[in-house]
């Protein structure tokens, strides 16, 4: 994808390897990309990985709306923000069981999208792209909090998209990366690779926003397994 995003500038929030698979996607396409995480050094690291100079790795929690708009202020005016992070709270699952604590954690998710959205729009001259996840649209018993986090953020992204036109926002709904669900449609198993080509696809298609792009081997069709 060599010169899709000449002269253009690309934050990408999130440390794991659908951010650096993203980071480095858009490098190769010709933006000049920062990488941003909580963790200093886990940051640095993830950075490199991505192929990325030491100087693009910027540290800050978004949870925080202060340091969502330091962050938005360091990397500078954007052309497109990614906002690919991982889970909080990764002891959250059941509505029923899981306790509230470790549901607001989860949770952390939706605020640091939502504090990005609200400190980045006036930076932003191009695109926003949100994490969710295919049990948004079919739920599965015993994820009751997964479902309801990537629902919400769905609908953030919905929103968002009608308040801050002509930015264009959008979701990014992934399947088990590296895993088969038990009625996946395609016998690929997702890569963080098959999620950096669609955040790059949502940010060279003018047409796109207020959309979500299912990459997910059609796993809402199916029962989630982990095997």
């Amino acid at each position: 994808m060599p010169g899709l995003l000449d002269g253009q500038r690309v934050l990408v929030v999130g440390t794991g390897p659908m951010a650096q698979a993203t980071a480095a996607a858009a490098a190769s396409s010709g933006a000049t990309v920062f990488l941003s995480g909580r963790d200093r050094a886990r940051t640095a690291d993830a950075a490199a990985r991505a192929g990325l100079a030491p100087e693009s790795a910027l540290t800050a929690d978004p949870t925080d709306p202060r340091q969502a708009r330091q962050l938005i202020e360091h990397a500078g005016t954007l052309d497109h923000l990614a906002v690919l992070a991982g889970g909080t709270g990764a002891r959250a699952s059941s509505l029923i069981t899981t306790p509230l604590p470790d549901a607001q954690a989860a949770f952390g998710r939706f605020w640091l999208s939502y504090n990005l959205l609200q400190a980045a729009h006036q930076h932003i001259g191009d695109s926003i792209t949100l994490l969710s996840g295919s049990s948004s649209r079919r739920p599965v018993a015993g994820l009751g909090i997964w479902g309801t986090l990537h629902a919400s953020i769905e609908a953030l992204a919905r929103n968002a998209a009608l308040e801050l036109s002509p930015i264009r926002v959008n979701t990014i709904s992934p399947g088990g990366i590296g895993m088969h669900t038990d009625r996946q449609l395609t016998p690929h198993r997702g890569q963080p690779t098959d999620i950096a080509a669609a955040a790059i696809a949502l940010m060279t298609n003018p047409a796109i926003t207020g959309a979500v792009l299912d990459v997910d081997g059609g796993e809402r069709l199916g029962a989630y397994s982990s095997e």
